[in-house]
């Protein structure tokens, strides 16, 4: 089950698939962004953010959308992590539109 609190902290049972939405806001003119098809946008969980390698790191192109597989949590502890994400545009500029929040794995009992 994925819960995502008003201060983007996520709860996913470890090993449940997630898709949800990042809502992307041009800060300058206070509106939504639209992301273009050459717009990336990286979410990176780590255990902590000192670490250098990530737990896991999700890459998605021209769209909003994540999808987290089972395959990329089922490894993972039971445990709060930290996660960010970042877009860089077409033109290479790069924004961290989610602050470092809680990522939290959920316990589960079929696995």
């Amino acid at each position: 089950m994925l819960y995502v609190d008003k201060n983007n902290n996520i709860r996913l049972t470890r090993g449940d698939t997630a898709k949800f939405l990042v809502s992307v806001q041009n800060e300058s003119i206070r509106e939504p962004y639209d992301i273009l098809s050459s717009d990336t946008l990286t979410m990176t969980i780590k255990d902590s953010i000192r670490d250098g390698e990530p737990c896991v790191q999700k890459t998605i192109v021209g769209t909003n959308t994540f999808h987290i597989l089972p395959s990329d949590t089922s490894s993972l502890n039971f445990g709060k992590y930290i996660y960010d994400i970042q877009l860089t545009t077409s033109e290479g500029d790069v924004y961290t539109i989610v602050e470092p929040s809680t990522f939290e794995l959920m316990e589960e009992v079929t696995y």
